[in-house]
């Protein structure tokens, strides 16, 4: 599939700010599964960027706004082939080989523990998770391959959340989600990302595009979430649990990380006496 991605950022002050720097995580990731044929980014004011990529692979684009102003827009205009047809489509490894085959990919890359160990506010210590449920969450079956234990897990998610958008903060406590039962595409991820690491699963959380035909009719369009976990023989695959799909062609990866602290796409920090109003962000994805 190619898709152009236009996404804009606006922010407004009631009173202007100044030294305002900004990191931007909006260039589409290129890997084996997605190729991305333009990008450009913009700014108003204009500013010099810079980029570098982070310790996730992201690539990070980064500017300062010195003068007084009292509105900030963002934009991105990129063109991306996705290539990643059928998530099936892997030569399997053999229930007796997964453990191994996971501890090797461990050994080799060593920072994959960072997707297995982490714990913070929006991926809970999983006693923690069942403590709030108030009943056991998923084991995985290893009788079994993994992958079949990672689907049952992707259709668990949705008995425990109920998608509900604007009823959970951006970066929101997993437990709120919880405790209410509904929550955002964020929630579904970090939920799903909570269990499959008790598993000893490398699981990382992505930031990106879904295809608009996908979603559901009151979804608005804006950046999705949706989680990964390292499946033997495969190796990253997509899990969406908002939509209990595997992610496939129809998804545009843009930044992944822990949590969505590690793959917000904006942030920054400025002077000034007063922190304005919510953003108001406007996403357009077209097939071509």
């Amino acid at each position: 599939m190619r898709y152009i991605i236009e996404h804009e950022t606006i922010l407004e002050y009631p009173q202007g700010v100044r030294e305002h720097h900004v990191e931007l995580r909006l260039a589409p990731r290129s890997d084996g599964h997605q190729r991305v044929i333009s990008c450009v980014i913009e700014s108003e004011p204009t500013a010099e960027r810079a980029s570098y990529t982070d310790y996730f692979g992201n690539r990070v684009d980064y500017f300062c706004v010195i003068p007084l102003h009292n509105r900030l827009v963002t934009r991105l205009r990129s063109e991306v082939e996705t290539l990643k047809e059928n998530p099936f489509n892997f030569e399997a490894v053999t229930p007796a080989q997964e453990d191994l085959w996971l501890c090797d990919a461990v050994l080799r890359s060593p920072p994959l523990n960072d997707f297995i160990l982490h714990r913070s506010l929006l991926t809970l210590p999983v006693i923690k998770l069942a403590e709030i449920l108030r009943c056991a969450v998923p084991k995985p079956d290893r009788s079994r391959p993994l992958l079949e234990s990672l689907l049952e897990l992707l259709a668990w998610v949705p008995t425990v959340l109920e998608y509900r958008s604007g009823t959970t903060e951006v970066h929101g406590a997993l437990t709120t989600a919880v405790q209410q039962g509904s929550g955002v595409c964020q929630d579904f991820a970090h939920l799903f990302i909570t269990v499959a690491r008790s598993w000893g699963i490398p699981a990382r959380y992505v930031m990106g595009y879904l295809d608009p035909g996908i979603s559901a009719e009151d979804e608005k369009l804006a950046t999705h979430a949706w989680a990964e976990a390292l499946v033997p023989g495969a190796g990253w695959i997509g899990f969406d649990a908002t939509h209990n799909l595997l992610a496939n062609d129809h998804y545009v990866a843009v930044a992944v990380g822990r949590d969505s602290y590690d793959a917000a796409p904006q942030r920054g920090s400025f002077k000034g006496d007063f922190s304005g109003e919510q953003p108001t962000v406007t996403v357009t994805m077209q097939e071509q």
